[in-house]
């Protein structure tokens, strides 16, 4: 169910949808005599593309998931910080904080303010071992003792392989003691909708917004089709898939 969920999430983004699109457009027109479904899938395809690579498209797909939850206050007080993982490559070769991507080092970043607020608090520190030696719950864990977080003040979850896996784990460890959750601010709703299924006393912390707000006119050539933006319109349609995924299977809760 893991892979399958993967592979259907990943053909329904906006780049591989598209080049599908095309591809298929391209075959009809060159090899068979359907020119008219060959134009139609390829401009299709092409739209698709253009579409999602637009900064108002991806803005407007991101902000009313990553403005749902407010950045945790540091006079919050609380006995765990639960850490959800992401991605990381351990090359030796660049330093430690180069390893994990972007959006897994503003994770760990958040967690490890939160917790010079909270020095009570455990870290909870969550991935597994996927395409890399390291799990993403180590890479966190040298990352935390890069700035000087302890060993002792975290707990590796490293057989965690999707959200649900992560927070599966969070009741045996948590109990009800108070715990705040990280991760990306896009990330949140689908994950406090399946912590509130299982009634775990959390508060969301996100972090690593990307649907930022200009506080100046935006210049015109920022309206054009950019690679990132095509990024950020596939995090958040993975977001809403991922939502629509858990309703289906009765594991959401809003």
């Amino acid at each position: 169910m893991f892979w399958l969920k993967k592979w259907l999430g990943g053909l329904l983004m906006p780049l591989p949808l598209s080049i599908l699109l095309i591809l298929l457009g391209l075959l009809l027109l060159w090899l068979t005599r359907h020119q008219r479904w060959g134009k139609v899938l390829a401009t299709l395809g092409l739209a698709v593309l253009l579409l999602f690579s637009l900064r108002p498209v991806s803005i407007g797909l991101l902000r009313p998931l990553e403005q749902q939850y407010p950045p945790l206050p540091r006079t919050e007080q609380v006995d765990f910080i639960l850490v959800l993982g992401h991605g990381h490559v351990s090359d030796p070769t660049i330093p430690l904080t180069s390893q994990p991507v972007s959006n897994a080092y503003a994770r760990i970043l958040e967690a490890i303010d939160i917790k010079r607020h909270n020095p009570q608090a455990k870290l909870v520190l969550s991935g597994n071992i996927s395409s890399d030696p390291l799990s993403c719950a180590e890479m966190y864990a040298r990352i935390a003792e890069h700035y000087g977080i302890p060993r002792s003040d975290m707990i590796l979850i490293e057989d965690a392989y999707d959200t649900q896996d992560e927070i599966d784990h969070y009741g045996a460890i948590i109990g009800q003691h108070k715990a705040a959750l990280v991760t990306s601010a896009s990330h949140m709703p689908r994950a406090m909708g399946l912590l509130r299924g299982v009634g775990l006393r959390v508060v969301p912390a996100p972090t690593d917004y990307m649907g930022r707000e200009a506080q100046r006119p935006i210049p015109s050539y920022g309206y054009l089709p950019e690679g990132r933006y095509l990024m950020y319109s596939e995090t958040a349609l993975h977001e809403w898939i991922g939502q629509l995924w858990h309703r289906l299977r009765g594991q959401f809760k809003d």
